[in-house]
């Protein structure tokens, strides 16, 4: 293995550490988050997190082992990641669909809160708001007074109520959130790609290695 090889492993390992650790910090932040954001972002974080972190350890385990099968297997998991970050940019950039994806999270939820009151609870508390348009949506469907959710930590309180609709709500937390996650995503796209290119070279030199030695 040559000195170019060996540099790139080292490199490339010490990429793999830096991604593990950020994939920690991903699930600690969507456990830290698990009741103060929208839940797909939850999940987003969990599964992010969850696959840089084993992609991560794979990665290590192939590289310092010069394992073909494992290094081939991590490279493809980079090659994944780094097209599902293009197409997250791609979408991140349309706020169109982002409030469309709200409203019908919010829309759904309401249609439970007719047949289950309660069912908003965790909605409002979350984006700061009362009703799916706005607090008056509670007496439209026949109730006599507004649910505690609409309350700053639930207390109730006629001059604490929050008056803005969940949709509005939602809408603008959603486009924060997702604002906020593709105003780094270039550095990690290149992050991403030059890991890419460093796998696909150390498996390609893996391979002839092997080659040579079963010749």
């Amino acid at each position: 293995m040559g000195c170019t090889s060996g540099v790139m492993k080292c490199i490339l390992n010490i990429l793999n550490v830096v991604m593990a650790i950020f994939g920690l910090l991903l699930i600690a932040l969507a456990v830290l988050s698990f009741n103060t954001a929208p839940k797909v972002y939850i999940y987003y974080l969990f599964i992010v997190g969850g696959v840089n972190f084993v992609a991560a350890m794979l990665g290590c385990c192939g590289i310092c082992q010069e394992d073909v099968c494992l290094t081939m297997t991590y490279a493809i998991i980079i090659a994944l990641s780094l097209v599902s970050q293009i197409v997250g940019k791609y979408y991140a950039s349309d706020s169109g669909a982002i409030k469309e994806f709200a409203t019908k999270d919010v829309e759904k939820t309401w249609l439970e809160e007719i047949k289950l009151p309660g069912a908003m609870n965790n909605t409002q508390q979350t984006y700061h708001c009362c009703g799916k348009i706005n607090p008056q949506d509670y007496y439209a469907i026949g109730r006599a007074a507004y649910p505690a959710s609409c309350y700053p930590q639930m207390i109730v309180n006629q001059t604490a109520l929050w008056n803005k609709g969940c949709i509005q709500a939602a809408e603008e937390q959603f486009l924060n959130i997702f604002n906020y996650s593709s105003s780094g995503e270039w550095g990690n796209l290149v992050f991403t790609a030059v890991m890419l290119l460093f796998a696909i070279y150390l498996v390609v030199r893996f391979r002839s290695k092997q080659r040579r030695y079963d010749y």
